[in-house]
């Protein structure tokens, strides 16, 4: 093994004089607009037009520096080079969530430059630690730097849409296994639990005096705004009926229908606010139940979402689960679109590691059962852990620690999924630096990975390459190689 000492002087030379070429390499893919969309899905294009190009673009570029690439159906893709036996990977997504509104930096796809920062959709999630795992493969490769295991780079084109890509992948064995599968869409200094991931859409009669109830994007973020459009009332009769509410606003609509429109606060649907309900589809239900109380019309799958959704925490579920590992069970409600006469409610359930699947369909299906709503449940994955003190996890743990000083950040257990749970062998190791430098002047709720002004700390993302380089260095020489 090369000495550490000549490394790291190496590294630190190697990452100066390719730090402008990789913020430029960002800026490419972050161009590239990449929202998973089945529903657009054909043969080698799963996910839709998108994200083949933006596939087509990763593979491409990572020829240019050099790689053998592999397209697994337009699923995932990878770039490798050094022995095939035994290899260490990385793994990243391609795919972003919808760029939602109120960018105030820049335009979404195009990547901007300012104060220390890189703005633009999935500079932070998960384009930029994609970028820096490609350069590393690039600098190990470039110096012929001595290595038992080969090294690869794995991207996937639909993590924030409950992680099929990388699911198929594994159940059609498209590709080998990886003796480490590095999974960088995370944080510093690591996780080793990830809670339970489920999806269902919960069918709910709309009452007759809803003409329109739509809101959220993806059921993976807390969605901002949602509207319901009545009839049966006068703007100035639901004014009255909800004056001094907080959170809503009340509009007139076409045709003398009035607007209910709830206004949350977007997030991610793993990490919601503790001391109250941000969901606005939620919140717009909760109002509609008053104004239906206060003038008499028919709202009637509103209260279902009101009592269902009082908080994120799964009391109206009767699913309020605690556990003292990766914590308590989170549901979003997440992306509402009145059709046929029901409420079509998609809801994103994180749930604690000592809970199942099963559990969670046989509660759902107690609690809507008294609303006369049906349910179809969409995606589910089984809690993830690993033990901390295996090497694959133990030995960057170390690295990160050494490098930054930092020992007192504990392992992050928790509601966020990544492809740790799906992959062989995987781990999630960062790239994200607790306590690193946030923009300044951005407007409440923006900066963050689903948020709008979608930031990146440039020095933080340049300390986790060399973290992770470092990583693979010692993983190297760790992980026995019959």
């Amino acid at each position: 093994m090369i000495d550490q000492k000549q490394f790291d002087a190496l590294l630190d030379q190697w990452i100066e004089d390719h730090k402008q070429e990789m913020i430029e390499e960002l800026g490419l893919w972050v161009s590239q607009k990449s929202v998973s969309r089945v529903d657009l899905g054909a043969p080698g294009a799963p996910y839709g037009p998108d994200c083949r190009k933006m596939l087509d673009l990763a593979l491409e570029r990572c020829r240019h520096y050099g790689f053998e690439t592999h397209d697994y159906e337009g699923y995932t893709g990878d770039a490798r080079f050094g022995p095939t036996e035994h290899e260490i990977s990385f793994v990243g997504h391609l795919d972003v969530v919808p760029e939602g509104e109120g960018w105030t930096v820049c335009q979404p796809y195009n990547m901007t430059q300012k104060d220390g920062f890189l703005f633009g959709r999935g500079v932070g999630d998960d384009k930029g630690p994609t970028i820096i795992s490609l350069f590393i493969l690039r600098f190990f490769k470039e110096n012929n730097i001595p290595m038992k295991h080969g090294m690869r780079l794995m991207m996937g084109c639909s993590e924030e849409t409950g992680m099929p890509d990388f699911r198929y992948y594994m159940e059609h064995k498209l590709g080998p296994d990886t003796d480490i599968a590095i999974v960088c869409d995370g944080g510093f200094p690591g996780g080793y639990a990830q809670k339970g991931f489920y999806t269902t859409t919960i069918h709910i009669p709309a009452g007759k005096d809803i003409v329109d109830f739509a809101g959220g994007t993806v059921h993976n973020a807390i969605p901002d705004t949602a509207v319901i459009t009545v009839k049966g009332v006068t703007l100035e009769a639901a004014q009255a009926a909800l004056k001094g509410a907080d959170r809503v606003s009340v509009e007139a609509g076409d045709n003398g229908t009035v607007k209910i429109i709830g206004h949350g606060k977007a997030g991610h649907a793993a990490m919601p606010d503790k001391d109250r309900q941000n969901s606005a589809v939620a919140i717009a239900a909760k109002w509609a139940v008053l104004l239906a109380e206060k003038t008499g019309i028919d709202l009637g799958g509103c209260g279902a979402i009101a009592n269902l959704f009082p908080t994120a925490f799964g009391d109206g579920l009767d699913m309020h689960w605690d556990e003292p590992i990766a914590g308590g069970l989170t549901a979003n409600a997440g992306v509402i679109s009145l059709t046929d006469g029901k409420l079509p409610l998609l809801i994103d359930i994180r749930y604690p590691i000592d809970r199942t699947g099963a559990d969670i369909t046989a509660a759902l299906e107690k609690a809507i059962a008294p609303y006369g709503a049906s349910m179809t449940v969409g995606e589910c994955m089984e809690p993830y852990y690993i033990d901390p003190e295996d090497p694959k996890l133990a030995v960057p743990v170390q690295v990160y620690r050494d490098i930054t000083g930092d020992t007192e950040t504990k392992l992050s257990a928790g509601g966020g999924g990544n492809y740790a749970r799906v992959v062989a062998n995987g781990i999630s190791f960062g790239p994200g630096i607790p306590g690193s430098p946030k923009p300044e002047g951005l407007p409440v709720a923006h900066g963050g990975a689903h948020s709008p002004d979608e930031a990146l700390h440039i020095e933080s993302w340049i300390t986790g390459m060399k973290i992770y380089a470092k990583s693979v260095l010692l993983l190297d020489e760790a992980l026995s190689v019959d």
